[in-house]
């Protein structure tokens, strides 16, 4: 949806599934700092349903990676974020305390990516639900839990393709070989990087941004024109 500042004019881009459905809310113009209060246009009543469709029973450790069902994963402040005009892009970087500092932040900025640093699983999913990240780096540190445990990529896994295609994973593991492709496609992730090539991540980072760039550019160009991106 799209929102205009009262006070300056200024339009806002705001992706439409990043609104809550209802309610009324209130966010600072990153251009002039005033306040916007916006809220999402409510649909009519949809007819009534003849027939529900069954639910696929979900085992207790499904429900405990589901962030819509565990009062854990809400954040408390959702829009803690200002929003920024459109072409801003997001980094949403879940490391340990010694990987924030390990250059991973300055080559994410190097990029022209505002980041986003955050400390566990249900701040990383809180912030997700609200807000659209254009890169995420995961650490195999950031809790110490195995992926197949991983209560980000249950999340991630879930959201709907046309959702998460928008969202560029990298996930650090030491058991993983740099730009292993086939790795990180069993993860769902776009890229995967061995903690010691760290020195090169910059260029890494760079060059796998430009060749899933040139190789979904045409895929995303088609589908805006179709109103579907």
């Amino acid at each position: 949806m799209e929102v205009i500042c009262s006070n300056c004019q200024a339009r806002l881009k705001i992706p439409d599934e990043k609104v809550p459905e209802t309610g009324c809310v209130t966010a600072n113009c990153p251009k002039c700092n005033s306040k916007i209060s916006f809220e999402k246009s409510r649909p009519g009543p949809e007819p009534p349903q003849v027939q529900e469709t069954p639910r696929v029973q979900e085992t207790p450790e499904m429900d405990s990676a589901l962030p819509e069902q565990n009062s854990e994963y809400r954040d408390e402040d959702p829009f803690s974020l200002n929003f920024y005009q459109e072409g801003a892009k997001l980094a949403l970087l879940m490391l340990s305390e010694v990987e924030a500092d390990s250059g991973i932040r300055e080559a994410a900025e190097g990029l022209l990516y505002k980041t986003v640093l955050v400390k566990n699983a249900g701040e990383s999913i809180g912030k997700m639900r609200f807000h659209l990240f254009d890169l995420l780096v995961l650490s195999e540190h950031f809790e110490d839990v195995p992926w197949a445990q991983s209560p980000v990529l249950h999340y991630l896994n879930r959201l709907p393709m046309h959702t998460r295609r928008k969202s560029f994973l990298v996930l650090l593991c030491s058991e993983f070989s740099t730009m292993d492709r086939m790795t990180a496609f069993g993860l769902s992730a776009d890229l995967v990087v061995n903690p010691r090539d760290m020195n090169e991540f910059p260029g890494i980072l760079k060059a796998a941004l430009w060749n899933r760039e040139n190789f979904y550019g045409a895929f995303t160009e088609t589908l805006n024109e179709l109103g579907k991106g």
